[in-house]
């Protein structure tokens, strides 16, 4: 069993650009789709998004490139408005912006949407915090998929799911549900690649970026992933969907020590390979 998987670009690499100057650089480098985020301080935002999602949608449907996912950060940081927030009307509030902005994800053509599994919350045992987390992305998923919109979440670092054991776990709990596949957030936090072959079989979206122990954001020749390695592994699952190359200039965690457009080709050619475009 072997995939065919596809390359994407984050438009959030490009920062400053509009929508139409990201998508042209991108298509310049020879991809021909993108991703979208919404989060704030961005030209999208989940506030805007749930007030008018066909009018957002304006802003994105006529850009002349694939548009595959948006993720979306819900409110102004990781604990506000977390999808596993211990407050029962937060989490009903989330469910119907989710609904608003599946809309806007369906007026402008996104295939998927990428939501965050919440923080851990004091008082309240890091498991106990992990099954809320389910049960709202469950609610999530169900959501999407009326709407025909695949819904996949991000563990991350400083999350409610930030280990791969715990993750690998989660996963085998609810393997209904799928992955946005980011083997940096783990590595930056000292964990070794190897531990996290085990969650490929659960790919929904890939991100694609350079890390190294304590560098969440990493220089090709600095970093500890082997991503030819990993693009091989995903295709021997059958995954088929989308890798999208995710570097970005930002002070947040330290990104903003990488030429995003260096880094960006350097990855491109290293998975290209492993794509539909390797015959073009």
């Amino acid at each position: 069993m072997t995939g065919t998987i596809k390359l994407a670009g984050a438009q959030w690499t490009w920062g400053g650009t509009s929508f139409a100057e990201s998508a042209g650089i991108y298509k310049t480098l020879g991809v021909e789709a993108m991703d979208l985020i919404a989060m704030p301080g961005a030209a999208l935002t989940a506030d805007g998004l749930t007030a008018d999602p066909q009018g957002q949608a304006k802003m994105v449907k006529d850009l002349d490139i694939e548009l595959v996912n948006l993720i979306v950060l819900l409110g102004e940081g990781f604990a506000d408005r977390a999808l596993n927030s211990t407050d029962e009307s937060v989490r009903q509030q989330n469910r119907d912006r989710i609904a608003r902005i599946v809309d806007f994800c369906a007026e402008a053509g996104l295939q998927s949407l990428t939501l965050l599994p919440g923080v851990e919350h004091e008082g309240m045992s890091r498991e106990d915090a992990q099954s809320i987390a389910a049960e709202e992305l469950h609610a999530a998923d169900e959501i999407a998929s009326a709407a025909g919109i695949a819904m996949v979440f991000e563990p991350h670092r400083e999350s409610v799911l930030e280990r791969p054991d715990e993750t690998i776990k989660f996963m085998e709990q609810n393997s209904d549900l799928k992955l946005c596949i980011d083997y940096a957030h783990c590595v930056s936090i000292g964990h070794q690649e190897d531990e996290l072959h085990a969650l490929l079989l659960y790919a929904g979206h890939v991100h694609l970026r350079q890390g190294a122990n304590e560098k969440i954001q990493a220089r090709w020749d600095e970093g500890e992933i082997d991503f030819p390695g990993l693009m091989g592994r995903l295709q021997e699952t059958g995954y088929d969907g989308y890798a999208t190359l995710e570097y970005e200039h930002e002070e947040f965690w330290d990104m903003d020590k990488c030429d995003v457009m260096t880094e960006t080709i350097k990855m491109r050619d290293a998975v290209l390979p492993f794509t539909d475009k390797k015959a073009g």
